[in-house]
């Protein structure tokens, strides 16, 4: 009896040691189910799309620019959903992240995880995995809120016609670029909150890490204009085209191309630009789209590089 329990235990140990990814990542799934914050914080952002919908709705000259410049009328619908949805997801993430990775590391938990013969990049891959699958499918439900409430509102405010019609292949381009960029942000925002998590190991360090991250940035395109102003350097415009904030505010004027709208003018029809841009503080510099690109997917990078390197590396004590 004494030599097969012998015998048995490293099988057992090796079992355990052998831990799946798609275990874990099923697990961290579960985590964030239970997690209240998760709820609460969905609950909040629902709360939110809902109430921006409405207002919208509400607006005075809703026929009136759905019947006289319908393309337009779509363009700012789009342009106010995705960012409300680009704000609102961010938040989600930050919040999310901070409480999955910080909390762990604040109370201890991980120490028991990593006992049990889980690799460290194995658990922290899944966790990340799991976050970036809650975000997209929460993502999915706040567009969905609004393509409801944008459809319905083009039927009632349409007076019978169809307005939709105007919508071409420029439009859906852009729709696609859009959705692009709401990923990239998704994706950048998760590395951003998990490299603070795992730099401070505490929740209040990933919190406070990752929500003051782009309100800083933005505030530094202030303090940059005035530094050029003082100093006559055009140094601190161009340094403002490499903060991340600013660039993910207004990825989508360097990115998307301008749709054309046939409008009737004073000497007969006339075609104009509608653009589809972002929204919030700009780079004081002009970035062309693909060194935007380049500069969040570096940022992207660094912060996964961080997380990546100190999980690996550093002891994990307490």
């Amino acid at each position: 009896m004494s030599a097969a329990n012998t015998l048995a235990t490293p099988v057992v140990a090796q079992r355990e040691i052998r831990t799946s990814f798609v275990g874990l990542l099923r697990g961290e799934l579960r985590k964030l189910a239970h997690l209240r914050i998760s709820w609460v914080t969905l609950g909040v952002i629902t709360l939110a799309i809902l109430g921006a919908q409405v207002l919208l709705i509400s607006g005075p000259n809703n026929s009136a620019n759905l019947r006289n410049h319908p393309l337009s009328s779509f363009a700012n619908v789009l342009v106010g959903d995705v960012a409300l949805v680009r704000i609102l997801s961010g938040v989600f993430m930050l919040i999310l992240a901070a409480h999955v990775i910080g909390l762990e590391y604040q109370h201890g938990t991980i120490r028991v995880l990593l006992a049990r013969g889980v690799g460290r990049l194995h658990l922290l891959g899944a966790k990340v995995a799991a976050l970036a699958l809650v975000g997209l499918v929460v993502m999915a439900l706040e567009l969905l809120i609004e393509l409801i409430f944008a459809w319905g509102m083009t039927l009632a405010l349409a007076d019978g016609g169809q307005p939709w019609r105007v919508l071409g292949a420029e439009y859906w381009a852009d729709v696609r670029i859009l959705l692009f960029y709401l990923a990239l942000n998704l994706v950048v925002t998760l590395l951003l909150s998990v490299a603070a998590s795992v730099v401070g190991r505490s929740l209040a360090f990933g919190l406070a890490v990752g929500l003051s991250w782009f309100a800083v940035d933005n505030l530094l395109t202030i303090v940059l204009s005035l530094m050029a102003r003082v100093t006559g350097s055009d140094f601190w415009l161009k340094l403002s085209g490499v903060l991340l904030g600013p660039l993910l505010n207004r990825l989508p004027d360097y990115i998307t191309a301008p749709l054309h709208e046939i409008v009737q003018g004073p000497h007969g029809p006339v075609t104009q630009a509608v653009y589809t841009g972002g929204f919030g503080p700009e780079p004081l510099v002009t970035v062309p789209g693909g060194q935007a690109l380049l500069i969040i997917s570096l940022y992207g990078v660094i912060f996964a590089a961080i997380a990546i390197g100190l999980t690996w590396r550093r002891e994990i004590l307490d």
